[in-house]
């Protein structure tokens, strides 16, 4: 006799661990821990709030990551990190997946879960790409070269992908805002912000990342659709603003409060 295949909700069903995750998640005390900066805690930081999640959102200075990497109080000696009723656990994107599935922002059906971390993962592809340029050992004018070219040569092929997924109205994976959504719309804010004081300093390089959406119609509007989600909206109006996002040249004049700008 043939064997049947079975269908994939009944091989993982989604929802129930999800639900039992989410009640794990509510009596464990959670805390995120990074620099004070978005970096590669905001998309986490970008699920806790869409989802009304509870935590301690813990930012130091770079001298105490240094103390806890010494110390050996982090798994592989970087941030961020969430601590999870006592356990600490590393890696920003491992981290991320599991605050969604704790949001209730992971698909239940796996196939959606997969293309949904499919997509977050092709976010770091991207970041990946960018953020190194701000560590070259490079002289400025060299530096904003490697800026200009990836905004014109290296980021219109992705954003040519991430455009392709997006459906006017729509989210990107199903009918209501995912981790998916939220990891687009991360990687248009730090694609759109300068990433370092060089950057920051440059008219040329501020405006090409400024302006890297304005030939992808539909990315734009996906991030402006979710940037309109209430819990969303709200994080995005109280959440600190600093010139770029390199923790290693702000100073805590750099840091300023949305009412205070």
């Amino acid at each position: 006799k043939t064997p049947q295949l079975a269908s994939p909700r009944s091989i993982c069903c989604f929802e129930g661990s999800c639900g039992h995750l989410r009640a794990a998640a509510a009596m464990a005390e959670m805390k995120l821990t990074y620099f004070k900066v978005r970096g590669r805690a905001e998309l986490t930081r970008l699920v806790f709030a869409a989802g009304g999640v509870t935590y301690e959102d813990e930012r130091v200075e770079m001298a105490e990551q240094k103390r806890r990497k010494e110390a050996g109080e982090l798994p592989f000696g970087q941030f961020p990190t969430l601590t999870v009723g006592g356990r600490v656990f590393a890696q920003s994107y491992s981290i991320a997946k599991y605050a969604a599935r704790v949001a209730g922002l992971m698909p239940s059906d796996p196939l959606d879960a997969l293309q949904a971390e499919g997509i977050v993962d092709a976010t770091d592809d991207v970041r990946t790409k960018l953020v190194p340029i701000r560590y070259m050992p490079l002289e400025d004018d060299a530096k904003l070269k490697k800026y200009a070219e990836f905004f014109d040569q290296t980021l219109p092929v992705w954003l040519e992908k991430f455009e392709q997924l997006c459906k006017p109205g729509k989210f990107l994976v199903g009918d209501t805002l995912s981790v998916a959504d939220l990891a687009v719309f991360n990687m248009c804010d730090y694609l759109t912000a300068p990433s370092c004081a060089v950057a920051a300093a440059s008219r040329e390089v501020s405006a090409q990342a400024a302006q890297c959406l304005a030939r992808f119609p539909g990315l734009d509007e996906h991030r402006r659709k979710v940037a309109e989600v209430p819990q969303v909206k709200e994080y995005l109006a109280r959440r600190p603003r600093t010139p770029h996002d390199d923790v290693r040249t702000l100073v805590e004049a750099d840091f300023t409060s949305p009412s205070s700008s």
